[in-house]
């Protein structure tokens, strides 16, 4: 009776629902209550990851990348849609959400959806800084592509790419032109990010980005230039922004895709030890470093760049040459890198700077591997047990 039940029941085809849903809701909602901000402790630190996304189309390796990168944290996709809602007949995030969670199935992320409608982009973007997340579990740092001249790439279009597919088609995710933000505009949303307390990365030729070059036998480095380019100092390799790079980077040597690449540190320093005389603060510099990286459970190399000290005799002369040069050294040292980490100074967001300043980033990154632009404003590392 029971198996003529379960074959002729004209009620099986209804939909019932899921009980472990509404178990799961209820654990859930339990224990982000018990989750208290005001508990937050440096030696728990985890990335909670709020990345931008203009096109999903043309920024699969990155998104993918990123997921790699919050390991065990919370990670969103936000993206902004600009136009007019003074007289809107639906809302458009609701239309567009089924679209973007079934893309998260196709990239095999772990990560939430959180849409917004603004009249602009750097509007829209506050609002998903604010509002992503719930309780204690909001994004603590920011992740935004750069804004640069390049023709974007379709990932989901491009046989060739190991993010294809069919069920996408080019009016659901189309491909925006990073050139309708302005510099200015651009520049004062990473000062939005420093403004709410919240670490900013900025991501450069992650088109790039290939996993499957690590199979291939040849020996691939995860690197990271702990120096401000643009205004270096003896203290840079110790100060927050570094120490958040280092972090960074030995989070993503820990995921099983990326254990196999090696962790280096570049070390810049302006005099360089001869064998005719030791610079002692040097060899203190170095030593100092070292022993952090120990205290702080970092497997890493130390790799000293000895042409620093010739780059940085150009500094003085001019700015844009002094640029060029910095920029020749990072490729020179980059040609079995998979993915750079750099120093990203503080935003200048006056009107008339903003434009220099991003193009000064644009000339440093030109042509190199993927390259993540970070500033750290937190203290996330501890060498306390």
């Amino acid at each position: 009776m029971v198996m003529f039940l379960h074959l002729f029941s004209p009620s099986k085809e209804a939909q019932w629902g899921s009980i472990s849903q509404a178990l799961i809701f209820h654990q859930v909602r339990k224990y982000l209550l018990l989750l208290d901000s005001r508990k937050d402790h440096v030696k728990f630190w985890r990335p909670q990851v709020l990345l931008l996304v203009n096109s999903p189309r043309s920024a699969c390796p990155l998104i993918d990348f990123i997921n790699d990168l919050k390991k065990g944290g919370l990670y969103v996709l936000g993206h902004v849609y600009t136009e007019d809602q003074d007289n809107p007949t639906s809302d458009l995030t609701l239309d567009m959400m089924p679209y973007w969670l079934n893309f998260v199935d196709h990239m095999k992320v772990k990560a939430f959806i959180e849409l917004t409608v603004a009249k602009t982009v750097r509007e829209g973007f506050q609002h998903l800084m604010r509002l992503s997340g719930m309780g204690a579990m909001k994004p603590n740092t920011v992740v935004l592509g750069f804004l640069d001249k390049e023709q974007p790439l379709d990932f989901l279009t491009n046989n060739e790419s190991t993010y294809v597919s069919t069920a996408f088609t080019d009016d659901v995710f189309p491909i925006h032109s990073t050139n309708t933000l302005e510099p200015v505009e651009y520049v004062r949303m990473m000062g939005d990010v420093l403004r709410m307390k919240k670490n900013l990365c900025i991501c450069r030729n992650f088109h790039k980005l290939n996993k499957d070059k690590k199979k291939n036998g040849q020996k691939q480095y995860i690197d990271v230039w702990p120096v401000n380019l643009l205004n270096p100092g003896k203290n840079d390799a110790f100060d927050t922004t570094s120490l958040f790079m280092m972090q960074l980077a030995c989070i993503v040597n820990m995921v099983p895709q990326w254990s196999k690449s090696t962790l280096r540190v570049c070390v810049c320093d302006e005099i360089t030890p001869s064998s005719f005389s030791v610079d002692w603060n040097l060899l203190s510099h170095s030593d100092k470093l070292r022993n952090l990286l120990k205290m702080l459970r970092i497997s890493a190399e130390l790799y000293c760049v000895s042409e620093w000290d010739q780059v940085l005799e150009s500094q003085s002369n001019d700015t844009e040459s002094y640029l060029r040069r910095v920029n020749q050294l990072l490729s020179a040292h980059s040609t079995d890198t998979a993915v750079t980490f750099v120093y990203l100074p503080t935003p200048t967001v006056e009107d008339e700077a903003a434009p220099h300043y991003l193009s000064m980033l644009e000339i440093i990154t030109e042509n190199l591997p993927p390259t993540i632009l970070v500033h750290g404003v937190s203290t996330v590392t501890s060498t306390t047990l």
